[in-house]
Order: structure tokens, then C-alpha cells, then sequence
């Protein structure tokens, strides 16, 4: 019999080896040298409410090496995710101290996130995108136009949809996937230019057994096609647990382990500790790491591995010989590739690179933003008839008044529905839908997919044309039921108003929900507008003179008292004709337009004034909405102060409570 660590044996592994190897090379691909993650000395403090600070890594060292699978376990709260967070770079901040080294030498950020791809544990499902579209999107966004044709990046993603078996899913919905099919989605987008190094927030998370089995045995083949893979796991199953080739077990935010799995039971009797024959050795020292067996055992474990410096603890030929069995299962298991360890290679420049320009990036996500607008069918069926639905409605009330002398204070009604109607019909789906699509950014952003300015202005030019045609098809309706002045010019500008005004609304909308969730933005945003519709209607009836003037200033920057400036002067401004006073009545005051203007207090109206307020405020909500978005979006979480501030006194009031 011939022994593991015999030549013939070992000339035999890297044959087998070298034909996984190439069995996960994947063509056409940009090629990446072996990435080794070395840390020492990590420390992480944060503060909590009562502004005191709480220190959840403590002086923690280790080293995944490239072509390994490595699991980081530990009981909840013990650090895990802090740890992975940190090793990825999505957590910036609060690093006392420690530093993170790629390759024996020290992290750039900006290049380690351009070779580094984080697959959180929340996967979002897109609507209105199949499998083998949102994969040729990923392609377009990470491959660019220059390199590959569309024939040769349809190959790319037809190899890797195969590698991860997700052939009978190509024509499905990416939101009917199930949970190992969207966990494999996941990690199949990501794999597009072939990242060197992929960080997974509980891979298994919520998927059954078998499913998390099979997430597990393909995150080892691509391992071995020399890929660093980094894992928190939540005890995974003793089948689970011997596919991965290196675990890091993590107390209290110290390492307790650092190591081969199959050492784990020799370690443990070493340090006093006898696993039982039927448990599973993962749950074993994650109940030592819990403290079930008591704090002086997590101390000899700490002590002994130096937090994580001890790297690949091996047992001594005493413990061997004990446990011959475990060892030799293990340590023909998880031979790793020498070849692999090495670091003479350097990373090629070019393949750090965005691929794409901001213009192309802008239009692949303007052509995907627009496909799943229009593939969602329920959400434009419903948004066509709710806009005809209100139409009728608002025109069934204000039926024929709009020439009518005897009802021109009840028309001044049908001006203020207007805006009313184009303010929360645009800002609602934004406060509903952002928090969730921020989720998608957070994940595609963080991974270099594209630059932020050209996603904002793809989806926000996306969804323009639905926006104008159910907003024409609603203005349509009451401006012709309500027999309003039919005039080019007073219907295009009433036209252009309302449309401005549904745009500086949505813009607004994307402004709250950029750093609120839903439920707060829901609530935040209708109640924001209700200071800025009485300031719309302030003073009405009493004259412009009669207002303080503290409150006429305040007035300029309600964006809805410009906007209704401007629908009253289309209706009722440029010299327009006596409207009709019918013959059953006697007298009509208002018949003249100028007179009612002046009794109503818009005798000094200016259209120019009111565009340039409604465009001043929608550029001022967007670049405000993109600044809140880009901090959001930063691994430094810096906040503006103001924003700050109320989070802590509603966080510590909450905590109070």
C-alpha cells in the first residue's frame, strides 16, 4: 500500500490537480495570479448607544490561502461577520487597529475591491429579468465591448451557467428562482471576469440540506480552480463540514481555532476536551466557543493558537498516531496545490480596470432598467388604470367648470389636485421601491460592476417614459372633461408644469427613502409634504401684501407653491378671453380672468419665476439624493452631521424605551 505522502502519490495529486485546474479555467477570462489574505492584529471597536464603546475583534491574526475553501465559525455575536466585513472591505471604519496584507503586501483598497467580489447573505430577486439576461447584463457590464464579441461573452456565460447547473433555469424569472437556485444566481453573476477572491455571508443561509450541499461542493470546485474562498457559516452539518479545507473559529472576537477541519478533535483533547464519538465536530467547538464548557478552555485555546498566528495547527505524531484514522482522511482530503502558494506572478494592471466607459455602463443599465419596467406587466397595468381611474374621477368632480364664470373658485380646486395628484403619485413607488432596489446597488456597487453617476441617470431616464405617458393620458382626460381653455400654448405649459413638477416629486421621493427604510420612509415623506402644500395655498383670497413677510419667504421653497404659480398662470394668464357667464345667471364677478387673479392674489405672477423654482429644486433633490446615496454607499460610512444627529437621538430613545 502506498503511503499519502509517498512521490508516486504525490506526483498523482498534482496530476489531479492540475486537471481540476483546468476543468474550472474558464475562457476568454481575464487570468488572476493565487491571492493569499494575511491579518494580524485586527481591532474593532464600535459604540453603542449610551456612547460607549464595545470592542468586537481583539488583536485577531490569520491567512487564507488561495485554492482553499475556508469556513469562518463561531456562535452569534461572536465576531464572524465583523471579521468577513472587514476581510472584504465592505467595514472601513472603526479598525483600532491591525492591518489586512494581499500577497505579503499591504491592502490598497481601490485595487483589492477591483479583484474581490462579496456575495451577502440577502440575495434580491429582479423582476421582469430571465437567468440568461441578467447574466448577458453582468457580462456587458464586466467584460466591455472591446475584448469579446457578443458571440464569445453568450460562451462565457453558457460555461458558467453550466458549471453551476443552472442550465434549466436560462428562461425563468429571476424572481421564481428558488433558494439554491438564486443562491447559485448569485454567485454565477459574480463569476462573470472570474474573480480571484469571493467572500460568502452565510452561503447556506435558509436553503435545505441538500441544496446547502451542493452550494458548499460548488464553492470547492472553484476553490481549486485557484480561487481564495472565504465562508461565515452558521454549524453546517458534519457532511458540509468536511468539504471545507481550512476552518477559523472565532469567541468572543478572538480565534479559537485556526486550522484543518479534521484536527479539530485531536486540538480539543489537547487542550482537555473530548469530542463525544456521535457529535459532528463543528458543533462541538461551537458550543466551546460559546462557553458551554467554560471560559478557562476558550483561554488554553487562545493561548495555544496565539489568536490566529499558529496557522494550520497540525497535531503532534502522538495525537496522529491516536487518531490516525480522522488525519489520513483529512490530509489526503484537502492536499492543497503548492504551485498555487506562490507569488512571483504580479496582477495585471489592465484587469483592474472598469471595462466599460461611464457612457457604455450607462447604457447597458438604462437597457436593463428599461426591460424590467416593461416586462412587469401587473405593475404598468395597474399604474395605466389607476391613472384613467383618477382621471375620471377628478374630472367627474370639477365636470365642465373650466369655462364656467359662475365656478371659477371651484376650477382653483381643479389647479390644486394637480399638484397634489403629481405629488404623491411619482414620490409613493420611489419610497416603496428604493429601499429595496438600494439593496441591488449596494451588492453591484461594492463589487466594481459600475460607477454610481451612470445607474443614477440610467434609471432615472429609464423611467421617464412611463412617467410622461400615464402623466399625459391623466392630464389629457381632466383638462378636456373639466373643458379647460383649449390653447396650444396655455396646453403646453400647463403640460410642461405638471410634468416638472411630477419629476421634482419623484426626486424628492428618492431623496427621503436614500437613507430611510420603508416603513420610515412612508411615513416620512407624506408628512414632509404637508408644510409644503399649505405653503402652496398660504394666502389665498387675501392679497400677497397682506402676508408676513417671514412666511412670503418661507413660501419660495415650497416647490408646490411654484408649481401651482404656474397651472393658475397657464389657465388663467396671458390675456385670456371672459370666461363663459350663462344666461340663467344675472351677474358673474369672476368673469374676468385678471380680476379673479387679483382677488385671489396671484395678480403678480411669473411663469419664469416658476420654472426655474420647480428646476431649482429638482436639481437641488438630486444632487442632495445622490450625496446621501454615495455616503451610504461608502465602506467609511461617513454621515452628514445633521442625519447623525437625529439617528441617535431616535436610536437612543428607542433603547431607552
Amino acid at each position: 500500500m502506498i503511503e499519502s505522502n509517498s512521490p508516486a502519490s504525490s506526483s498523482f495529486d498534482e496530476i489531479i490537480i492540475e486537471s481540476e485546474l483546468k476543468s474550472q479555467a474558464l475562457k476568454y477570462l481575464p487570468h488572476w495570479p493565487p491571492v493569499t489574505i494575511d491579518f494580524e492584529d485586527l481591532v474593532y471597536t464600535v459604540q453603542n448607544y449610551e456612547e460607549q464603546t464595545k470592542t468586537i475583534l481583539r488583536g485577531i491574526s490569520g491567512s487564507f490561502k488561495s485554492g482553499q475553501l475556508i469556513a469562518l465559525l463561531g456562535p452569534s455575536g461572536a465576531g464572524k461577520t465583523t471579521l468577513l466585513n472587514i476581510l472584504a472591505g465592505f467595514k472601513c471604519e472603526n479598525i483600532s487597529s491591525g492591518n489586512v496584507m494581499i500577497n505579503k503586501k499591504k491592502r490598497e483598497m481601490k485595487k483589492f475591491r477591483r479583484m474581490s467580489r462579496y456575495i451577502m447573505q440577502q440575495d434580491i430577486r429582479q423582476v421582469g429579468l430571465t437567468v440568461c439576461d441578467a447574466m448577458m447584463y453582468a457580462a456587458d457590464l464586466k467584460l466591455g465591448f472591446d475584448d469579446l464579441t457578443k458571440e464569445q461573452k453568450k460562451e462565457v456565460v453558457n460555461e458558467i451557467i453550466h458549471l453551476l447547473r443552472l442550465e434549466k433555469t436560462m428562461n425563468t424569472d429571476c424572481s421564481r428562482l428558488s433558494g439554491g437556485e438564486l443562491k447559485r444566481f448569485s454567485i454565477a453573476q459574480e463569476l462573470v471576469n472570474n474573480p480571484p477572491i469571493l467572500f460568502l455571508d452565510e452561503p447556506t443561509s435558509g436553503l435545505d440540506e441538500t441544496s446547502s450541499f451542493q452550494c458548499v461542493e460548488l464553492l470547492k470546485k472553484l476553490a481549486r480552480g485557484g480561487r481564495t474562498i472565504v465562508c461565515s457559516i452558521h454549524t453546517p452539518s458534519a457532511k458540509i463540514f468536511e468539504k471545507f479545507d481550512h476552518i477559523y473559529v472565532v469567541a468572543n472576537g478572538q480565534c479559537v481555532y485556526n486550522g484543518n477541519g479534521g484536527n479539530i478533535v485531536p486540538y480539543l483533547d489537547m487542550v482537555g476536551l473530548r469530542c463525544p464519538k456521535t457529535y459532528n465536530p463543528a458543533d462541538f467547538i461551537v458550543e466551546v466557543a460559546s462557553g458551554e464548557y467554560g471560559n478557562e478552555f476558550l483561554g488554553r485555546m487562545i493561548e495555544f493558537i496565539d489568536n490566529g498566528r499558529v496557522i494550520d495547527w497540525k497535531p503532534s505524531n502522538a495525537i496522529q498516531d491516536k487518531y490516525e484514522e480522522r488525519y489520513d482522511h483529512n490530509r489526503n482530503q484537502c492536499n492543497e496545490p503548492t504551485h498555487l502558494l506562490q507569488f512571483e506572478e504580479e496582477i495585471n494592471p489592465n484587469n483592474l480596470k472598469f471595462k466599460c466607459s461611464s457612457f457604455e455602463q450607462f447604457l447597458v443599465i438604462f437597457r436593463r432598467t428599461s426591460k424590467q419596467i416593461y416586462n412587469d406587466w401587473n405593475y404598468l397595468s395597474l399604474r395605466i388604470i389607476m391613472h384613467i381611474f383618477l382621471g375620471i374621477v377628478i374630472g367627474g368632480l370639477f365636470y365642465q367648470m373650466g369655462n364656467d364664470a359662475t365656478k371659477t373658485l371651484f376650477n382653483f380646486g381643479f389647479c390644486f389636485t394637480i399638484i397634489i395628484a403629481f405629488m404623491y403619485i411619482p414620490m409613493l413607488p420611489v419610497l416603496l421601491e428604493f429601499p429595496i432596489q438600494v439593496q441591488v446597488l449596494k451588492r453591484e456597487y461594492f463589487n466594481r460592476w459600475y460607477r454610481f453617476l451612470p445607474y443614477y441617470f440610467a434609471i432615472t431616464i429609464a423611467k421617464f417614459p412611463v412617467q410622461f405617458l400615464t402623466s399625459v393620458l391623466y392630464l389629457t382626460m381632466v383638462y378636456f372633461i373639466t373643458d379647460q381653455p383649449v390653447e396650444w400654448k396655455r396646453m403646453l405649459i400647463f403640460y410642461f408644469i405638471a410634468l416638472l413638477t411630477s419629476m421634482t416629486s419623484e426626486s424628492f421621493g428618492l431623496l427621503v427613502s436614500s437613507r430611510l427604510s420603508i416603513i420610515n420612509g412612508m411615513f416620512i415623506g407624506p408628512v414632509a409634504c404637508v408644510p409644503l402644500m399649505l405653503l402652496s395655498v398660504y394666502g389665498i383670497g387675501t392679497g400677497i401684501e397682506s402676508i408676513p413677510p417671514l412666511i412670503r419667504y418661507i413660501m419660495k421653497f415650497s416647490y408646490l407653491r411654484h408649481s401651482l404659480e404656474g397651472i393658475i398662470q397657464s389657465i388663467y394668464g396671458f390675456d385670456r378671453q371672459d370666461m363663459v357667464c350663462p344666461n340663467d345667471e344675472m351677474f358673474c364677478p369672476y368673469k374676468k380672468p385678471e380680476f379673479l387673479l387679483r382677488i385671489m392674489g396671484f395678480e403678480h405672477l411669473d411663469l419664469t419665476t416658476s420654472i426655474l423654482g420647480l428646476l431649482f429644486f429638482y436639481i437641488f433633490f438630486n444632487l442632495a439624493a445622490v450625496y446621501l446615496i454615495k455616503l451610504r454607499l461608502s465602506c467609511t460610512r461617513k454621515r452628514f452631521w445633521a442625519i447623525q444627529y437625529v439617528s441617535r437621538v431616535v436610536k437612543y430613545v428607542n433603547y431607552k424605551l
